[in-house]
């Protein structure tokens, strides 16, 4: 179990490290970086005050926060879908 932990914390950074090279080859690297994390932590919020509505929830923790502020919709959708697999 060990190995699943360490492989997934490496994936995550290379895919990390490689968002970061596309948002400097932009050339507009802030407003790249700033928008991604805005519209991940938006819409983690919306998720979770519809929640009562919807009867979709994702936990707000150290772990989704920090994943929809740096992956942004793709961690979001994610997100969701493991929700729905491992019901």
């Amino acid at each position: 179990m060990e190995i699943l932990k360490y492989s997934a914390i490496a994936l995550l950074s290379v895919s990390g490290l490689i968002m970061f090279v596309f948002a400097v080859k932009s050339k507009r690297f802030f407003k790249t970086v700033f928008f991604n994390a805005f519209m991940g932590l938006i819409l983690l919020s919306i998720i979770d005050l519809t929640a009562k509505f919807t009867g979709v929830y994702i936990p707000v923790n150290e772990y989704t926060v920090t994943g929809s502020a740096v992956y942004g919709i793709p961690a979001l959708l994610m997100f969701l879908a493991l929700k729905f697999v491992f019901i």
